[in-house]
């Protein structure tokens, strides 16, 4: 039994047993793996296998089965009651796929035709590897010749039209290489209309299974030898004449041409060039630009056999149509390229001078390759012809090299540059920035001292990257042409320091750094950065929730003086608690009585921490001007805000607050902390108008209560030895006197002979 008769058989099978059982009846899982076995084995080393239906006959990839064998009849039956020409089978199919392909040849013709026809039935169960088949043969008459084992097929697609006009042929023939092209099996997305510039068909080439073209080469009456003129003269128009996609689809599938007849494979293959032209120059004229179409044609270009043949055969007919072959020549230099050793590269560079004569990627991918190769030496002698073509008196050469420079620049990091090549590589960039006439070329040099200035702060080195700015600076100004562009350039470069990521950058070091280091290298950077980086700092202040790395960000801030203020106001109306809280610090330190307005609202701060400091803030800031705002916040605020300000009216001695601080000294529903805040703000304004009250707070408790506890009586005789004057010295030593012996009686003479404060 053949290969395929034994398939027909396990498939007939594997249909009896779904007709009988459901699929997941192990009879019918049993049936479905043995069908699913042999499929795989008579898919094995081929692209796909084709079975189609002709009147009672069937084709297994173009040769004619035996009809009379029960099985592959029962195929043709099942195959010709639904209407198709049969099916193609590629390897990989699953166990889902054949199952859904079984119960289609299962379903009655006028249900399945219902449900949209079997394409939409294997469509909607996702079936990918089993596909109608496109191409119909003749039917194969009684007593006619058929194929021999190994020999050529004489089968053919339905016969070409009756008429004798050739143009009817070529539409016939055209058609028939369409079908078999199978334009309607693109992957998704690879249509002309599914991308914006339409071009995803190249982007997402997928070559074309050209297997079957066999019999359109017996059509055309191809042979084993080489097509004649006439011949060639009607395959070239069959295949000038399909669309873009559909040429390029065959030229990336010529590898899958069939052998017999020779004569196709070989007229396809010397027409390569002209069909490749004959793609191109629609793209083109449909306004696709050649550097969308560059990449894409490279890729096709590498996966051709013969592709040095193939584009030099197009450069030509593209010449001879009138658009210029050089980019023609530039693409089969850099496919050349790629096909020599790196010795061999290293021979043309070096010894040939070809090193302009490579694409940009192609340059860096070279150097690139040479870095991770650690070819050190040969590196730096490239890179001196880079550097030496900078001062070429073509532009094109010196556009070249600083587009090359500019791609190592950001190599200084990573892989990292030999040893002595930064320090080169500044030297001649730096050079250049100051000379170059030509605004597009010094835009290449300007990026790629900006690559090594991004590169020069991200290490650290905060010092060298103002150095290397300055020297620009001076170069620039010895220049006898003050272009505008140059100018802008450089200033381009200073904004360098100011990118975020940067700043960041210069920060950590700042957290890295002892405090001596702080101070040498990072300070005087930020001096230079000014108001950004004082901005920048007081952003990151608000985001940082270390506590350690948010006070070396103060420290900075309040490094950069006067700069800092203009941020730290604006800071004030945060809603972060802690950031207002420490511009107020900041602003202790650094600010002036002109910042009074912005602080006194914050007096009525949510934050108890905010509210206190502010209250210090106003005191540093404002001195005397505090005090009305502070007396008006002593009857409406909470306790350790009240507390604060005390303090500072006792440090402005502060005589219009004696009647509210007497009064909170006196009242003994005050908590006794603020009561000895308060005593101790009396003893510093020194008011003798608080004798009076200071001498109630030195009554002593008796056994029926009343009177005040050691520690308000011992603040209150503080406050009246601050008074300094006799009637007070008077008055605490009666007290002293009356108080009957014991600690609290001690305690009051030692105060006593303590004396007056200095």
């Amino acid at each position: 039994m053949s290969d395929f008769l034994q398939l027909a058989q396990t498939l007939t099978l594997a249909l009896k047993a779904l007709q009988m059982y459901t699929a997941n009846h192990p009879k019918s899982r049993e049936s479905l793996a043995a069908a699913l076995t042999a499929l795989d084995r008579e898919l094995t080393g081929k692209s796909s296998l084709q079975f189609v239906v002709t009147g009672d006959k069937a084709f297994v990839d173009g040769q004619v089965q035996d009809a009379r064998n029960t099985h592959v009849a029962t195929l043709v039956r099942l195959v010709s009651e639904r209407a198709v020409s049969g099916f193609v089978f590629e390897p990989g199919i699953t166990a889902e796929e054949l199952t859904a392909f079984l119960t289609g040849l299962t379903t009655k013709p006028a249900r399945l035709e219902e449900e949209g026809g079997f394409e939409m039935l294997l469509n909607k169960a996702g079936v990918e590897r089993i596909r109608l088949s496109q191409v119909r043969y003749q039917e194969v008459r009684e007593g006619a010749e058929t194929p021999s084992e190994g020999g050529a097929s004489t089968l053919s697609p339905a016969a070409p039209p009756a008429s004798d006009s050739p143009e009817g042929l070529i539409s016939f023939l055209r058609e028939a290489l369409l079908s078999n092209l199978g334009a309607s099996e693109r992957s998704p997305g690879t249509s002309p209309e599914a991308d914006g510039d339409g071009l995803g068909f190249l982007r997402n080439l997928k070559p074309a299974d050209l297997g079957g073209l066999g019999a359109l080469g017996y059509d055309l009456g191809l042979g084993e030898e080489m097509p004649t003129p006439v011949q060639m003269g009607t395959l070239r128009q069959v295949l000038l004449g399909v669309d873009p996609d559909e040429q390029l689809r065959l030229l990336a599938g010529m590898a899958s041409l069939p052998d017999r007849p020779a004569g196709l494979a070989l007229g396809v293959k010397a027409l390569a060039g002209e069909i490749l032209a004959s793609a191109i120059g629609t793209l083109t004229r449909k306004g696709h630009p050649w550097g969308r179409l560059r990449g894409p044609l490279q890729q096709l270009l590498r996966s051709l056999p013969q592709k040095r043949e193939v584009l030099e055969a197009m450069a030509t007919h593209l010449r001879d149509a009138g658009p210029d072959g050089q980019q023609m020549e530039s693409l089969l230099r850099e496919l050349e390229w790629e096909e020599l050793s790196l010795e061999g590269q290293l021979l043309k560079i070096l010894e040939e001078g070809h090193l302009f004569l490579l694409s940009l990627e192609q340059r860096l991918a070279f150097l690139r390759e040479l870095l991770e190769l650690r070819r050190h030496d040969e590196f730096l002698r490239i890179l001196d012809q880079l550097i030496e073509a900078l001062q070429s008196e073509f532009p094109d050469l010196r556009l070249k090299s600083a587009q090359t420079l500019f791609g190592v620049a950001r190599w200084v990091q990573v892989p990292g540059l030999p040893l002595g090549g930064e320090g080169t590589l500044s030297e001649a960039l730096h050079a250049h920035f100051a000379w170059e006439p030509d605004p597009p070329i010094h835009k290449w040099t300007a990026e790629a001292l900006d690559a090594l200035l991004t590169t020069t702060i991200q290490r650290g080195e905060l010092g060298r990257s103002i150095s290397e700015l300055r020297e620009l600076e001076g170069l620039c100004a010895f220049l006898d042409e003050q272009y505008p562009w140059r100018l802008e350039a450089l200033e381009r470069l200073r904004a360098v320091l100011f990118r975020p990521p940067l700043m960041d950058a210069a920060l950590e070091q700042a957290f890295k750094l002892p405090r001596d280091g702080v101070v040498a290298e990072v300070y005087p950077y930020f001096e230079f950065l000014g108001d950004p980086m004082a901005r920048h700092l007081v952003e990151r202040l608000a985001d940082e929730s270390d506590r350690t790395r948010r006070g070396r960000i103060v420290e900075c801030l309040r490094a950069l003086n006067q700069v800092a203020i203009p941020p730290l106001m604006e800071a004030l109306g945060s809603p972060t608690w802690y950031l207002v809280r420490n511009a107020l610090t900041l602003l202790s330190d650094l600010g002036d009585a002109g910042s009074l307005p912005a602080i006194v609202p914050l007096l009525r701060h949510a934050e108890p921490r905010v509210r206190r400091t502010a209250v210090r803030t106003l005191w540093k800031l404002g001195g005397p001007e505090a005090e009305p705002h502070l007396l008006a916040r002593m009857k409406d605020t909470d306790g350790g805000t009240l507390q604060e300000i005390l303090f500072v009216l006792g440090q402005l001695k502060s005589e219009n607050s004696l009647p509210a601080v007497m009064e909170m000294a006196q009242d003994k529903r005050v908590v006794e902390s603020l009561r000895l805040q308060a005593l101790d703000t009396l003893a510093h304004i020194a008011s003798p108008k608080a004798i009076g009250v200071l001498q109630e707070c030195l009554r002593r408790r008796s056994f029926f209560g009343g009177g005040e506890s050691p520690e308000v009586r011992f603040a209150a005789a503080k406050a009246l030895m601050a008074l300094g004057t006799g009637e007070a010295e008077a008055t605490l030593r009666k007290v002293v006197e009356a108080d009957p012996r014991g600690e609290e009686r001690e305690s009051l003479r030692r105060i006593l002979a303590a004396g007056r404060p200095s």
